[in-house]
């Protein structure tokens, strides 16, 4: 058989092999990046400077932030759990909060595994394959807190109008200042955020003891109501009220299709549940799963009480007609009278008031995540105060198009919301597949994410089949959020098919399709990735370099091996590379040799001397538990793949096995260049066997002196003296040894 010829011409890159019935040819459809060098790094391990650490938060701290959303959402769910459910609603909130318990388990998993902000987009983007796929997610998260902006400023608004005129509770009434008010808390608090006042932990603490106080004597005030005899709700009016509520739900008939419907409403009281988890790097060790399990206690003993305490209080009938967007002031009415009803109206004004700030904290800390990531414009993540406009827009858009109607806002709500509830439980299953050795504080049984899966699709499924006018607004606004974010993510494939149809037309000026073409290529220039390796596994070498062509807008790839001694670096490293940077012309594959110990001070250190985020970093699964090899500790780098627990040889080409793709066949209805083509060893081997990679890199690669960048210690890997050195494995061996 005769051994494979490579031809490197820049513009036309051919892999010839001439064999029984073979015959391949790849043409390059990019601009060819060149060819990837070799460096060699001197001693790296001294550590960087460093800012100080920031004080991380505590418990109080950390669940008052977060307590405060999800605490307040008491104050808009009693109503609409009391219009769908009825005298059975108590049941439906118990469901609710036995859901929120299995999520609890599920959230700290997730979370302790990858403790990094980004809730599920970050959990998507480090277990599966596809940023697409995570970009598109992460939009649900947007759109929910879209949605908690507009109905906390909304909820906000109808309790401040309890205070003015209890009169006047149409948003569209003449008279009403729910839709102005909703609407300046929207923008007032734009503007709060963009003059750079965010969020205080030390506020929020105070105003959330207020709130649990005010709650605590809210709950006691109407205990006391309800059993005193010769109280302001006689026992004659109690069990009035009792008679009146079930005839008003309709008796026993129906009443699984109550409970559901009154779980899905329920609900809607425990979001916020997920914010804890958008702001973890920021909370002190440990604290994460506090936060979820006071959060659990709290929404649950006052989500069941006060729909409890509604049901013997006051006629749900009423409730519901003439005040169901204030529901716990007209409690606090029928309880104990005025004053309680304006203690309790000031009070929901000031949590909802400061949760519609936590949404504008959440989507910004989210779109810079996002704009790092390149999922969005990187302008996102260098000037959040466009997001922080986008966003107010959307939402008062929101606000006019429903006409402040809070019934068909707290349905989209809970569409958001819910899904992604149910995608996290998902995403846990994949994490725990496909990242079953990254360390976690606890790692539960399949059943329990399956379980809370199926009780969140049963409660999504009550609220689309009980506010189905409601899909379509949710749908544009989440298409539009989809459309944007997958867009930019595929902007180069449009930029290259623009750039060929205006060469093809020929009415368009040949300049003008120059521009897009050095566009496309700026883009690439400006977007290169690191990868680090431990080994020479080659099929795990492709796999990251399939992973890059398929998620990143870049034509440069580092491969970093990081080594403590010289003997302890993989010879075959760099010709298994050179094979990958001939099979992908596309990208240029570089190969850096760095002398030091892996950890955050060296990748900071390669991070400023590159130009490139850690969290455009990519590694396997770690399993180190060690303070400063955990994952946490690396400053955001991403997981691209599981666990290498296999030993795999350093000489030969053993180690190949399946994945390694193959130029394609003029004609073939084959993947292209850059994807995924499985082949099996013996054709592999036909192609590239052990003997033939001197061959290889010697005779077709002519002109291509890979460089070798040598440093010493404290030198950046920047702007080094480069000698020249053939590109022969071989060769490269004793140019080291030496």
């Amino acid at each position: 058989m005769q051994r494979p010829l490579l031809q490197s011409d820049p513009a036309d890159v051919k892999l010839v092999a001439a064999g029984r019935r073979s015959s391949y040819s790849l043409t390059l459809e990019s601009t060819f990046p060149g060819w990837g060098e070799v460096q060699v790094c001197g001693d790296l391990s001294a550590p960087s400077q460093e800012g100080a650490k920031h004080h991380r938060l505590g418990e109080l701290a950390s669940t008052a932030i977060c307590g405060n959303d999800i605490t307040g959402s008491c104050f808009y769910v009693t109503g609409s759990l009391a219009a769908a459910a009825g005298v059975w609603a108590p049941f439906g909130a118990i469901f609710a909060a036995a859901t929120l318990w299995l999520f609890r388990w599920v959230y700290t998993e997730a979370v302790t595994a990858l403790p990094f902000n980004g809730g599920i987009y970050n959990i998507l983007l480090n277990t599966i394959h596809s940023k697409k796929i995570a970009g598109s997610v992460a939009t649900l998260t947007i759109l929910s807190y879209i949605a908690t902006c507009v109905v906390s400023a909304l909820s906000a608004a109808s309790y401040f109008q309890a205070v003015l005129d209890p009169t006047k509770k149409d948003p569209m009434e003449e008279g009403s200042h729910i839709l102005p008010v909703a609407i300046a808390l929207i923008v007032f608090f734009a503007g709060l955020k963009i003059v750079g006042i965010s969020e205080s932990a030390n506020v929020a603490a105070c105003m959330f003891v207020f709130h649990l106080g005010t709650m605590a004597i809210l709950i006691v005030v109407t205990f006391i109501s309800i059993v005193r005899p010769d109280g302001p709700l006689p026992i004659d009016r109690v069990m009035a009220n009792l008679e009146a509520n079930y005839h008003y739900t309709g008796g026993s008939q129906h009443i699984d299709k109550k409970i559901v419907l009154g779980f899905s409403s329920a609900m809607l009281g425990v979001s916020g549940f997920e914010s804890s988890a958008n702001f973890v790097e920021e909370q002190a060790d440990g604290v994460f799963p506090k936060t979820l399990r006071n959060m659990w206690y709290a929404v649950s003993i006052l989500n069941i009480t006060f729909i409890l305490e509604c049901v013997f209080a006051t006629k749900l009938e009423d409730l519901v007609e003439h005040d169901r967007d204030n529901a716990l002031a007209y409690l606090a009415r029928m309880s104990a009278g005025r004053w309680l009803e304006v203690w309790v109206s000031l009070d929901a004004f000031m949590i909802l008031a400061a949760a519609v700030l936590t949404a504008y904290v959440g989507v910004g800390g989210l779109a810079t995540r996002m704009g790092g990531d390149r999922c969005l414009p990187q302008i996102f993540q260098r000037d959040d105060r466009i997001t922080t406009v986008l966003f107010m827009c959307v939402c008062i858009s929101m606000v006019l198009v429903l006409e402040g109607d809070s019934t068909k806002l707290a349905a989209c709500y809970s569409f958001a919301f819910l899904t992604v509830m149910l995608l996290f439980a998902v995403s846990l299953v994949a994490l725990q597949t496909q990242r079953p050795k990254l360390p976690r504080d606890m790692k539960n049984n399949l059943l329990i994410p399956c379980l809370a899966a199926m009780l969140v699709t049963v409660a999504l499924g009550g609220s689309i089949a009980s506010s189905a006018p409601v899909i379509p607004i949710f749908f544009a606004y989440w298409s539009v959020l989809v459309i944007a974010v997958v867009a930019f993510m595929m902007r180069l494939r449009v930029l290259k098919v623009a750039t060929k149809v205006m060469r093809l037309m020929r009415c368009c000026p040949p300049r003008l399709a120059d521009r897009v073409a050095a566009l496309t290529r700026r883009i690439q220039k400006d977007s290169s990735v690191v990868y680090f390796s431990k080994t020479s596994n080659i099929c795990r070498l492709n796999k990251a370099v399939q992973y890059i062509i398929q998620n990143e807008d870049t034509n440069h790839c580092r491969v970093v091996h990081v080594y403590d001694s010289e003997e302890d670096m993989p010879e075959t490293l760099v010709p298994f590379c050179q094979i990958l940077d001939t099979i992908y012309p596309s990208v240029k594959i570089d190969v850096v040799f760095v002398n030091g110990e892996f950890g955050a001070s060296l990748i900071m250190q390669l991070s400023e001397a590159w130009g490139v985020a850690p969290n455009l970093m990519f590694i396997t699964c770690p399993t180190s538990e060690q303070a400063g090899k955990r994952l946490q500790d690396l400053r955001g780098v991403r997981v691209v793949m599981g666990h290498e627990e296999e030993d795999f040889g350093e000489d030969g080409m053993s180690s190949l096995g399946t994945g390694i793709p193959t130029p394609t066949p003029r004609g073939s209805s084959q993947p292209g260049l850059g994807r995924s083509l499985t082949t099996d060893v013996s054709s592999l081997m036909k192609v590239l066997d052990p003997s033939s990679i001197s061959k290889l890199l010697a005779n077709g690669q002519r002109g291509r002196a890979g460089s070798v960048s040598v440093c010493g210690p404290g030198n950046s890997p920047g702007a080094l003296p480069v000698t020249r050195c053939s590109s022969s494995p071989d060769k490269f061996s004793r140019h080291m040894s030496a």
